[in-house]
């Protein structure tokens, strides 16, 4: 049995990849013992979403910095996601010398595993954590596992892309995996590519919302803003609002929160020949986020908890792929 603590647990994506990693190594039992999420939006579609094995909700253990480490239940494996932002004095909380800095939240992790001793730990990062103004923060984390007992190359990672594995969506995210004692010599990080001929298009939803759609004069503005002469296709594609060009590659750019949302869909015209654009659905957003939800809605893996669409692209924005995390999982404990 691992016993599973998720940090900065959103929707739950560690949780709903090992339900893959079940699905896919039937002997390998797992039991989700807490989770560490703040937002009470997000906490409320994990709880929507996930129970323990008596159908009880799982403690929400809450914000990460005030967290007791010598309070928690012994776990096996500490996964999760975090946030690397600036150092604050709401962020750490441990003064100057805080080592991490500007990857408080990174520090927070290490200071609950620094007590629990889990056999793994896995983590996920933007893929540029290994360089740039990163790195220190990135070295620090290794000299800690090394510290920890974590093995003399204590850190497994790769940068691996959404689209390599099935799902239609240019996301390319850093995974990091390490082992108390170290890990096997010949260890891979890296699981053997899914070729798949599917497009951003074959993962839309049959009937999109009439809300959704972008007026004609809202798609005027949008082609004289960023310079666009059409957006006459011949196939669903992603235009890229950020980078002002059409993905001719059929693939999504990747999944992003509101505020940040540079994505839109454009549809072939009307017979009368008027261009559509419109909005992604959460059912899109989420299905290129690798949940299984059927094309006419009638399957859906996942509970909405009846949240804004604001709030759920938020979720699928900073969220995991959970396709991808059920490949991973599964290449890494075939080899364990």
């Amino acid at each position: 049995m691992i016993r599973v603590f998720e940090g900065f647990a959103g929707y739950g994506g560690g949780s709903f990849g090992l339900k893959r990693l079940k699905e896919n190594i039937p002997d390998i039992d797992y039991e989700v013992v807490g989770y560490s999420e703040f937002d009470k939006f997000a906490a409320s579609l994990y709880d929507a979403n996930h129970r323990d094995a008596n159908g009880n909700p799982i403690r929400n253990w809450g914000d990460i910095t005030k967290i007791d480490p010598n309070e928690l239940p012994d776990f096996d494996m500490f996964m999760g996601g975090f946030p690397c932002q600036p150092f604050s004095s709401a962020g750490m909380q441990m003064g100057t010398e805080d080592p991490y800095g500007r990857g408080a939240m990174l520090g927070h992790i290490i200071r609950i595993c620094r007590v629990k001793k889990p056999r793994y730990i896995f983590l996920e990062n933007v893929k540029g954590f290994t360089h740039g103004k990163f790195k220190p923060i990135h070295d620090q984390l290794v000299r800690d596992l090394r510290e920890m007992g974590y093995g003399d190359n204590p850190l497994a990672q790769a940068v691996l892309n959404s689209r390599d594995y099935g799902i239609p969506q240019n996301r390319e995210r850093l995974w990091m995996f390490a082992r108390l004692g170290g890990l096997p010599e010949d260890f891979s990080m890296v699981p053997p590519k899914v070729h798949s001929d599917l497009k951003m298009a074959d993962f839309l939803d049959y009937h999109p919302a009439e809300n959704l759609y972008l007026s004609d004069a809202q798609i005027a503005h949008l082609k004289e803003k960023h310079h666009i002469d059409s957006f006459r296709v011949d196939t669903p594609l992603c235009f890229d609002v950020y980078n002002k060009k059409i993905k001719y590659d059929g693939y999504s750019i990747t999944i992003t929160q509101p505020e940040h949302n540079s994505l839109r869909v454009i549809e072939v015209p009307h017979e009368d020949g008027r261009e559509i654009v419109r909005k992604m659905s959460v059912h899109e957003q989420f299905r290129l986020m690798g949940f299984r939800i059927s094309r006419d809605l009638q399957q859906c893996e996942i509970n909405f908890d009846g949240q804004s669409y604001s709030q759920l692209s938020k979720r699928a924005g900073n969220g995991w792929d959970v396709n991808l995390v059920g490949i991973l999982l599964t290449h890494i404990f075939r080899q364990l």
